[in-house]
Formats: structure tokens, sequence, C-alpha cells
């Protein structure tokens, strides 16, 4: 047995060649992938495992340099160096992995041959006690046994060293590929600096040269105003849209460097992960090891003194067994303790008739004082209830005095308080319940009809003197991209409802503001407070008391929307950080009424009051207008809440660019406020003509994208998605757009959205939508680029680098 169990400990492991795929034939790597296929085959002889004898020759080889003359020819190709040497790492810790497998195997063997043993020295010890002739014999095996463990153990103990020493050797390779794994990183992100260091210095001086062409196309515009206006504004038109692209390349090379140092922190964390996990495996593993071999000693050495013992007891006793021997003493024990106890037991005739006499008289002792006890309990109970009886009275003719007390002062108070009631309910008699809505009625200036604009013409030029007013506004000068306002103005025709996302400072609240004044419309601000609940908090409440109506900023506009000045023209009601508070509390009524065409009363109160404004119907609701236009901003941070998934579902979601469009404001003639009218028919007519092209994009949705979202996600949208999409995206082509451009912000906004919030996503599921995004995309048109970005966002939120996925 001791010579299986060497074979056991001590084959020679089994040598599994992890050579790098060859390259094709006929091609000659760059010296980039010439070292890393250096550093493959190394990593592929590291990770074999190979015998104590050949770790020598494996430590020998050469360290892998990568060349340092010449830039890097492509970015990609070095990270998908790092992505392979991460694979290296991995199939590293899975040998790892088999090699503790292996020596748990290992150990449960030796546990097995320790119960072989045990069973081995039983049978000796049998044969021991049958054959007492041959006890010369018998310690000769025994002798022979202990020589053959302790060489057993010995040999185990050697093997055991070798595997460590070979175990060390290797983690010691490994953690110098990994410092230079962090080199290499840090080389490629100095690249990378000098490489936008570069392209910021050419991009300053290709604005310089511009600049300069510029300035001498104006003073020749100045001398030949007439000849050259063609031409200098088709220059300028080509400037702004190089300046754009170049713009574009920044904010794309500003977004690959924080994917660069993203992926650099995640490399390097997981790289000290890993080290750090294998090696305290590794020592635990071997402390584990250690423990067992004591044990295993301790239980050789006690079972010899054992053997010794038992063998000493034998000779002793004349060949009676030690169980023998124990079972008569036991008994002749047990008959001593016998007859001892009867001896002692047995008292005398005196003792007997004495103890009598005491039982006796014990007994009447006994119930003599259980009498007194019971007498002295029930005279202790009286005592007590009397005490209790006195207490109780006193504390009853205190409470009453303080009672008669408390009652004399309330009377008093009541009194007080009935005079000032009827003081204020005299006072409040013919007061207006609504005193700011009442006041509006009165005023003539916003009973004026003023002449309006009702002639919108085409969108696309509509869009494009929106953002030239918007520039050049007096107020308050704002820089907005086409894509930016086309967006926006087709979300006035597909919701009531906005909410405008994104970083502090990129004009969430100052668009609709902007324009409000563009288009001559009414515009009002409210600021959401972190402590609203209900509706009460949005348009004020109702003071029983006073017989007043607490009337907020917001239902003060909203009232101002109903009467003739402004009843047909846009008006745009802003509530500034709408998700301080849950918006589905607060703002429930308005979200029930912008989903039901046919309920379009606010309820102010449950009953009518009279006096009452004018548009009040019934004394109590306000119709709400259909040329209002709720648009909330948001930020998420700590300190607001998420929007409901119903909230996200009703209205129109636009995130705005970090970066703010160049525009160059144009002053231009001024004109008539834009009638409600004319923008709904715009929007009406622009519909009719591109319905179409919404078929078209909500066919994409549901033929191409609805399988693969539904079982692989489970996103599903009904007839609500379709009505949105009708309105959205005929309008969204009538401004400038394109159905592809349309799309894709619905999909974003409104489907991949939901995907960000789930936690079970898999990886492979995105990519296969992304793949299959850009497989079907070309039938629209264009690039799904808000797309992408939100399923990159997911993959960075799951861990996964975008540039490896």
């Amino acid at each position: 047995m001791a010579k299986k169990n060497k074979n056991k400990f001590n084959r020679p492991p089994q040598v599994q060649s992890q050579a790098p795929a060859a390259s094709a034939p006929g091609t000659q790597g760059t010296p980039s992938q010439q070292a890393l296929e250096l550093f493959s085959s190394q990593y592929a002889e590291l990770l074999r495992d190979a015998p104590v004898e050949d770790v020598e020759q494996l430590s020998a080889l050469p360290e892998p340099v990568l060349p340092s003359e010449g830039p890097l020819l492509d970015l990609e190709k070095r990270f998908r160096q790092v992505a392979e040497a991460l694979a290296l790492i991995d199939s590293r810790k899975r040998v790892m992995e088999t090699k503790i497998a292996d020596a748990e195997t290992r150990a449960a063997a030796a546990e097995r041959r320790g119960d072989e043993l045990k069973r081995e020295r039983a049978a000796l010890d049998t044969e021991r006690q049958q054959l007492h002739t041959e006890r010369q014999t018998a310690e000769k095996d025994k002798l022979s046994l202990l020589e053959r463990d302790e060489a057993l153990v010995q040999r185990e103990a050697d093997a055991e060293a070798g595997f460590l020493q070979k175990r060390e050797a290797a983690l010691q390779s490994l953690r110098a590929e990994i410092e230079r794994l962090t080199r290499e990183g840090q080389t490629l992100q100095q690249t990378l600096q000098d490489d936008r260091k570069k392209h910021e210095q050419d991009l300053r001086d290709l604005r310089e040269t511009h600049a300069a062409e510029l300035h001498k196309r104006e003073v020749d515009f100045d001398t030949k105003v007439n000849d050259a206006r063609a031409a200098v504004s088709r220059d300028m038109q080509a400037l702004q849209s190089r300046q754009h692209q170049l713009q574009r390349q920044l904010d794309s090379l500003e977004q690959e460097k924080e994917d660069l140092l993203e992926e650099r922190k995640y490399l390097k964390k997981r790289a000290k992960l890993e080290a750090a996990r294998e090696l305290e495996g590794l020592e635990a593993q071997v402390k584990q090891l250690e423990d067992r071999l004591q044990v295993a000693r301790a239980d050789r050495d006690k079972f010899a003194a054992a053997l010794d013992a038992r063998d000493q007891a034998t000779q002793q006793f004349g060949g009676r067994t030690p169980e023998e021997i124990l079972r008569e003493l036991h008994t002749l024990r047990a008959e001593r303790d016998t007859l001892r106890e009867q001896l002692q037991a047995r008292p005398s005739d005196d003792t007997v008739q004495r103890l009598r006499l005491l039982e006796n008289e014990r007994t009447d002792w006994e119930a003599k004082r259980l009498q007194d006890h019971q007498s002295m309990a029930e005279l202790k109970q009286r005592l007590e209830r009397a005490g209790i009886a006195v207490t109780e009275v006193e504390g009853l003719r205190d409470h009453k005095r303080i009672l008669e007390t408390q009652n004399s002062l309330l009377r008093t108070a009541l009194r007080e308080l009935q005079a000032d009631v009827d003081k204020h309910i005299t006072s409040a008699e013919g007061k207006v319940v609504f005193p700011a809505c009442s006041d509006l009625d009165t005023r003539e200036d916003v009973h004026e009809i003023l002449p309006l604009d009702d002639q919108l013409g085409d969108l696309k030029i509509f869009v494009k003197e929106l953002q030239l007013r918007m520039a050049s506004d007096e107020t308050q000068p704002l820089q907005y991209s086409l894509e930016t306002l086309r967006t926006f103005v087709a979300g006035l025709a597909m919701s009531r409802l906005h909410l405008l996302q994104g970083i502090s400072g990129t004009g969430k609240t100052s668009l609709p503001l902007a324009f409000a004044r563009a288009t001559g419309g009414m515009s009002a601000l409210t600021e959401v407070q972190s402590g609203w609940r209900d509706k009460a908090d949005l348009i004020g409440h109702f003071n029983a008391f006073e017989r007043r109506f607490y009337e907020s900023e917001f239902l003060q506009a909203l009232y101002t929307a109903t009467l003739p000045r402004y009843q047909d023209i846009p008006v745009m009601l802003v509530l500034d950080e709408m998700n301080l508070s849950q918006t589905e509390h607060y703002f429930a009524s308005i979200l029930s009424i912008l989903e039901n065409p046919e309920k379009k009363q606010l309820i102010l109160m449950e009953a009518p009051v009279s006096p009452s404004p004018a548009n009040l119907r019934e004394g109590r609701m306000l119709d709400l207008p259909d040329n209002v236009w709720f648009i909330g901003t948001a930020n998420h941070d700590e300190s607001t809440k998420d929007f409901a998934d119903k909230t996200y579902d009703r209205a129109h979601v636009m995130e705005l660019p970090r970066n703010p469009a160049s525009v160059r404001g144009e002053r231009l003639q001024d004109r008539q406020p834009l009638s409600y009218s004319a923008l709904h028919g715009a929007f009406l007519d622009a519909q009719a003509r591109y319905a179409s092209e919404a078929d078209r994009a909500y066919s994409f949705l549901e033929d191409s994208l609805g399988g693969l979202l539904h079982e692989r996600f489970g996103l599903n949208w009904g007839n609500r998605l379709e009505r949105q999409m009708k309105a959205f995206v005929p309008v969204m082509v009538a401004c400038g757009g394109t159905v592809g451009e349309a799309t894709d912000h619905i999909l974003a906004t409104k489907i991949l959205r939901k995907v960000q919030n789930q936690f079970d996503v898999r990886p492979d599921d995105l990519g296969d939508l992304q793949a299959l995004l850009r497989a079907k995309w070309p039938t629209l048109g264009g690039q799904p680029e808000h797309s992408m970005r939100s399923i990159d966002h997911t993959l960075r939120r799951l861990g996964i680098s975008t540039l490896t996925a």
C-alpha cells in the first residue's frame, strides 16, 4: 500500500499545450504584434504544469520587451493585447484552481490511507491476541509498518515542499507580468495624452488660420459688398460646418479619454484582486496541509503508545485481555459497594423507636406551623387593603381638585374662542375667496385680444428662425443646435408634458422660456420644493376658517392662460427641479387629465364657493387649456426622486447635450406673437403629410427589434407608443430631421431607458442588441447614436468596457 501511495503523490503531471494561435501564412506582424506573440508564448510556457525539474528552464526564458521605437499604429490593437493578457491571467487562475482540486484529492487519499492503516493495526491486534507465541514476529511487523509510515510521511512532505516551490516561482513570474502590463497601460495613457495635445495644437492652428481668412474676407466684403455677398455666405456656411465637425471630433476624443481611464483603472484593480486572491488561496492551502500533517503525526504517536501499553498489560495479567480484567474489577467493586451500603443502612432498635417518636412530633409541629402561616397571611392582606383604600381616597380628592381647575380654565378658553370665531365669521362675510384670480378678472390688459400670426408656414424654416431668434435674444441669448430644437418642437406635438434632463448648466430651464420669448408666447417658472406631497402644495389650498383660497403662482399662471389675451398663444409652465419631490403625488391630478382627453377639469375644491372667478366652472373647477405645456426639469442625484414608469411613458423626454452649439446670432424682423392655432395646424398638416414615415418607424421597432427586446429584456409597448410615434415622427421629419433620427430618440428615451434600470441584464444580450441595430438600422438611414450611447451606459454600469465588449 505504501508503494501505491507513493505513485499517487509523485506521478509526473500532464503537460497541456497552450500555444497561441499561429499567424496567417504570408503575413508579417508589426513590432507590437511580434511582442504580443512573444508575450503569449511565454505565458503559455509558464502556465504548463511542468515537472519540478523544468521550473529552472521556464524561469530562464527571456523577458519580453515591447518595442519603443515608433508610435503605435492602432490603439484598438493595443487594447486587444491587454484583453488577451487578461485572458492569460484567467487561464492561469483556472490552472491554479485545478492544482488546488488535485491537492484536495491527494488529501482525501491520505485520509483514506489513514483509515486503512487503522484497519491494519486492528488486524494486527487480533493476531497478537490469538497467536501469543508469534509475538516476536508481530513486533517486527509493527516496527516495519511504523518505519514505512514515517518514510511515507517524509516523501509526502518532500513532494508538498517541491510543489510549493514551483507554485511560488510561478506566482513571482505572474507578479512580474502584472507589473509589466501596468507599465504598458501607463505608456498607452502617455501616448494618448501626446496625441490629444497634438490634435489640440492642430485645432488651434486651424482656428487661427480660419480666423485670419475670415478677417480678410470681411475686409473684402466692405469693398465689394454687392459682388461677393453670395461667395462670403457660402464660405461662412463651410466654416461653420468645419467648426461643428472639429467640435464633434474633440468631444469624441474626450469621451475616448474617459473610457480609456476607466478601462485602465478596471484592469489594474482586477489584476491586483486576482493576484491577491490566488496568493491568499495558496497560503490557506499550505496552512491546511500543514495542519493535517501535524494531526496525522500526533495520531501516529498516540496509536503507537497505546499499542505498547496494551502489550505490557497483556504480559502482566497472564495473557488475559484488558477487557476481561476490567470487567472482573468492576464486578468486585460493585459487590463491595452493595455490602457496604447494606451495613451502613441498618439502624439499632432504640434508634428506630426514637425516630418514630420524632416523626410524630414533627407532623404535629408542621400542622400547627401551617395554621399560623395562614392566619398571618390573612392579617397582612387586610392591612394592605386598608392602606390601598386610604391612598385611593386621597388620590381621588387631589384629582377632583385638578379636574375642577381644568374645567374652569377650559370654559374660559372656550368662551374666548367662540368670540374669536364669531368675529372672524362676521369679518369674512363678503370676502373674495380667490383674491388673485378675481383680480385678474378685473384687469383690462389681460382681456385685450392682440393680433396674432396665423401663418406658420414651413416647420423647417420655423426651427431655423427659432434658433437665430434665441441666439440674438436681448434678454438672454442662448445657443441650441437644430437637432435639439426640432426634437423639442416635435415633442410639443407628441405630449403636453416634457421632462428635460441633463447636467447642470445645459439650459434645461432656459429652453422653454426662450421658446416662449421667441414665439411671443407666455411662460411662468415654478420652483418645486422637496416637501411637496399632494396637489395642494402645487395649486394652493382653501382655508375654511378664513374662507379664503391661497392661490399658488402655478395656479395663477394656469388661470392667466384661460384669459382672452393668452387663450390662443403657446403657454410654457416650467416646473424647475420637478423631481425634488415625488412627482406622482403632487402632480397626480394633472397627469390623470393629460392621459384622459375627455377629462379637462382640474378640481380645486370639493364644494362651490361664491363669489368665484369668472373662468371657474361651477365655482370650483378650472378647465385645463389646450395651449398649455408643462415643462419639468430634472437632475439625478442623492437629493432627488426617480420618476415612475407611468410618468416617463406619458411624457416627452429629452436629455440636453453637455456642450452647447455654436450659433451666430442674426437679428430678424420682429413678428407678431405666434398663435397656438397656427402651431397646432402645422402639426396636423405634418402628421397627415408624413404619416407613412411614422408607420415605417413603428414597423421597424415592432418587426426588427420587438422579438429580441421581448424575449431577452421582457420589454413590451402598447397603443400609447404608437400614438406618440404618429404624432412625433412626422413633425420631426417636417422640421428637417430624418426618420432614423426620430426613431433613435423614441427608442432611447421610451424603450432602452427601461433597460438601464434592470439589474438582471446580461452583457451578451446587450451585445446582440447592438449587433442587431447595426445590421437593421441602414433601412432607416443615419446612425442610432442615442440608442448606442444608452446601451454603452448600461454596459459600463455592469462593469463591461465598451471597447472590449
